[in-house]
């Protein structure tokens, strides 16, 4: 039993609790906002997308039938004509007895419906065939003549649609690149009768044109059944024919309000698609666009915000490491954990010289990270700072020392540290109260912010302690700061509510090792040492470790300060 225990308690550490709340703490928060940003931009797109198609596709399905009208429009003025009237109006007076006369007459008028529709064709090229039928569908004239069926059955009068035309679903020369449909309108008599029907085949080569037209360079319209048979691209110029290739979309899916069709095309490519149904024929308009082109921005968002969730992972999963490792090691741990929050995670930057959608998401996402940067960096100047002294607090100081180091071990500029410490400090807080050793502090503040160089960093180490990092400062330069330290505070007094406060401090300095060995642990404890011998000697002087310095020394009248060896 005893041995489960300690097991469950090595497996619990406070090193590893804090770590399962820091990957928690920051794998939700990240996971989550970059599947709502996710979600939004892809609905965005989606949305975008949606209305892009169905411009295309209302602008096709208006071209087509504005086409297939025009060709209905040409038929009934030729229908209409008083040759073609006349004549099937004498062919269909079927002779009683046979007669020879009555004979001749019906194939005269079978020659001249032949005639007027020869002149029909030279007047309308683009026209493949010219067909008159009686009420029954049988054929009375043609021009030319092809064996072929026309596509309109018997009971065509029936089939007609409100504003009286006829569309054969059925595709007659399919054995051709591309083939045509027939077309009809009725021959109706002076009377009001229908006497026949006048059809056309068409090529619906025609209506590439428009489809071109109706579609964007990224888009390619489809002209299909119902059943999904490809008729027409608007890409056959760059594709070949589809063939019996279908297209893979669902007409209750795409007809659905602001819903994309996702399949693989004919060619083999992912695309998305919407799909509109022709008003005068019982065919779809089908648009499509290659999946990437629509949503390229968004896969690129969800992999930027994948890698972003695992280098935050990985960022506060050391953090979390390296502050459980303070807690146990307090001194060496909190000088790793400083070096880790210096290096941050939130300097994300994409660039895109896109000015499309592409380049708008990317500039949301640059500008959410540059709000949460800057939140960040708002937070940290509260946080690095002591409130009383206006100096860097001490996670602050020992982070800039760490940082120190890493300066002196790529570059090997040494510096030194000085350790400061007011000395007498409770005397004072006993004596004139707490407000007094505020204003002492305060004042040390402002000596320090005088005295020393702009690459000079000082920060409160804890109480009436200060530590100094002198930046490309070696032993001499360090004595000549801290002596000059201790001489203008020493001068200056404090003026606390009417009354005078003289005080001093007492400073230990240590410089860098040049065995490259060193570490800011071992480099604090030498120049705590030598504060330490500094009270012991009666305070208000400079001692330094290891000082090696010429003979004559410094030249100061009034200096203070001594080498330990």
């Amino acid at each position: 039993m005893a041995r489960k225990g300690s097991k469950r308690g090595k497996f619990l550490t406070i090193r590893k609790r804090i770590l399962v709340i820091a990957i928690f703490a920051t794998l939700v928060p990240s996971l989550l906002l970059g599947w709502i940003t996710y979600y939004q931009t892809y609905e965005l797109l989606r949305v975008k997308a949606v209305q892009e198609l169905e411009g295309g596709l209302e602008r096709a399905r208006r071209g087509v039938d504005t086409w297939f009208q025009e060709k209905f429009d040409g038929l009934r003025v030729f229908s209409s004509s008083f040759v073609l009237v006349e004549n099937l109006t004498r062919h269909l007076q079927k002779p009683a007895n046979g007669r020879r006369e009555e004979v001749a007459a019906e194939r005269l008028a079978e020659r001249q419906i032949s005639e007027f529709l020869k002149l029909v064709q030279d007047q309308l090229p683009h026209y493949h065939r010219f067909v008159v039928l009686d009420r029954s569908s049988n054929i009375i004239a043609q021009f030319p003549r092809l064996m072929r069926p026309t596509g309109f059955e018997s009971g065509w009068i029936d089939r007609m649609s409100p504003d009286r035309t006829l569309i054969s679903g059925h595709l007659s020369g399919s054995e051709a690149a591309t083939p045509s449909v027939s077309l009809g309108v009725p021959i109706v008599a002076a009377s009001g009768e229908d006497l026949g029907l006048l059809a056309a085949e068409i090529p619906l080569s025609k209506l590439v044109g428009i489809l071109e037209f109706s579609s964007d360079p990224e888009s390619e319209l489809l002209l299909a059944r119902s059943s999904g048979e490809i008729l027409l691209s608007s890409l056959s110029w760059k594709h070949a024919s589809a063939g019996d290739d279908v297209v893979g979309y669902r007409t209750e899916q795409t007809s659905a309000p602001l819903m994309l069709e996702r399949y693989a095309n004919y060619r083999g490519v992912d695309v998305v698609s919407r799909s509109v149904a022709l008003t005068q024929i019982p065919w779809q308009l089908v648009i499509e666009r290659p999946y990437r082109s629509v949503f390229a921005e968004v896969d690129r968002l969800r992999d930027i915000a994948l890698l972003l969730t695992l280098i935050l992972l990985t960022g506060f999963g050391l953090l979390a490491y390296l502050v459980s490792q303070s807690i146990l090691l307090p001194l060496s741990s909190l000088t790793l954990a400083a070096a880790a929050v210096a290096e941050g995670n939130l300097s994300v930057q994409l660039e895109s010289d896109n000015q499309d959608e592409l380049g708008f998401t990317i500039s949301v996402f640059n500008d959410m990270v540059g709000r949460l940067r800057l939140g960040r960096e708002r937070l940290e100047k509260i946080s690095i700072t002591d409130s009383l002294t206006g100096l860097y607090n001490r996670k602050q100081i020992m982070d800039s020392l760490a940082l120190q180091f890493s300066r002196y071990r790529r570059g090997g500029l040494r510096f030194s540290i000085l350790m400061v410490d007011i000395d007498h400090f409770k005397q004072i807080n006993d004596r004139q109260g707490h407000l007094a050793g505020d204003a002492a502090l305060q004042q040390i503040g402002t000596v320090f912010r005088n005295v020393l160089r702009n690459t000079d960093v000082a920060g409160r180490y804890g109480g009436e302690e200060f530590l100094i990092i002198l930046e490309q400062a070696g032993e001499r330069q360090a004595l000549e700061t801290a002596e000059r330290i201790r001489s203008v505070t020493e001068k200056s007094e404090l003026d606390f509510q009417g009354e005078l406060i003289s005080f001093s401090v007492s400073i230990g300095i240590a410089t860098v090792t040049e065995d490259g060995r060193d570490t800011p642990d071992a480099m604090i404890q030498r120049a705590d040492r030598c504060l330490y011998t500094a009270k012991q000697r009666g305070r208000n002087q400079v001692i330094a470790a290891d000082l090696k310095l010429p003979e004559k020394g410094l030249d100061w009248p009034d200096k203070k300060f001594e080498l330990m060896k």
